[in-house]
């Protein structure tokens, strides 16, 4: 687990797709009663349960886009007593939560004081739910960008080019795909610019620390 501000820390591993090493983040926020939030779970390991434990109890497991299923099943095993959270059109999951909520735009009350949310309209296949942790300033995003860096290979880095990530903050061609309703995803976009955020957390590339807001309102210039 790294820290990055208090009650805020990621946990960081190798994800690839496609043979390309996409990393993958998960998000973990410390909430004032002491319980904790995993955002985009990545593979279980009986050693970060253990970190996680040293630190408070697991109370909620949010999956934040209908995409991002991987790991949850072994979570929610680990943690039964934890609530599931995920976005409308999510699909099911092996494991059984006793308590399964779907996410919508009104934060549930164990983080509603911390945290805000929000479900980014016009892409229903995806359906990303983004979080803006008030006290660290500190926007979490899923896929709406992607920030990579060094590929490891050449074959990486064609495959970042052509997907327009390569050394690249913003989203990717991929994602803009899922844009079914360009008119109500522009509306989802305004909206988190509401948000005084500084750090930009996403799932997949380097952590942006600094000028969140201005480099995030910059890369959707496309959608005028």
């Amino acid at each position: 687990m790294k820290k990055i501000y208090d009650n805020l820390w990621v946990v960081e591993r190798p994800l690839r797709l496609l043979g390309v090493n996409l990393g993958a983040r998960m998000t973990v926020i410390k909430l004032d009663a002491d319980g904790l939030l995993l955002h985009s779970p990545v593979a279980y390991e009986d050693g970060l349960k253990a970190q996680l434990d040293a630190i408070g109890k697991v109370c909620a497991i949010v999956a934040p886009n209908c995409m991002h299923n991987l790991f949850l099943d072994e979570w929610i095993n680990a943690y039964p007593d934890a609530t599931y959270y995920h976005p409308p059109g999510m699909p099911k999951i092996k494991a059984s939560p006793i308590q399964l909520k779907t996410i919508s735009n009104d934060a549930p009350s164990v983080w509603h004081a911390e945290i805000e949310q929000h479900i980014i309209q016009g892409l229903p296949r995806l359906n990303e739910v983004v979080f803006f942790h008030k006290s660290s300033r500190t926007l979490i995003v899923t896929d709406v960008v992607f920030n990579m860096s060094e590929p490891d290979s050449v074959y990486e880095t064609l495959f970042l080019w052509l997907n327009g990530a390569y050394k690249n903050f913003g989203p990717t061609r991929v994602f803009k795909a899922f844009v079914k309703d360009k008119q109500a995803f522009r509306e989802s976009i305004k909206y988190l610019l509401r948000w005084d955020f500084e750090t930009v957390i996403m799932s997949h590339g380097e952590i942006l620390l600094r000028g969140g807001k201005q480099r995030f309102k910059d890369v959707f210039d496309w959608l005028h």
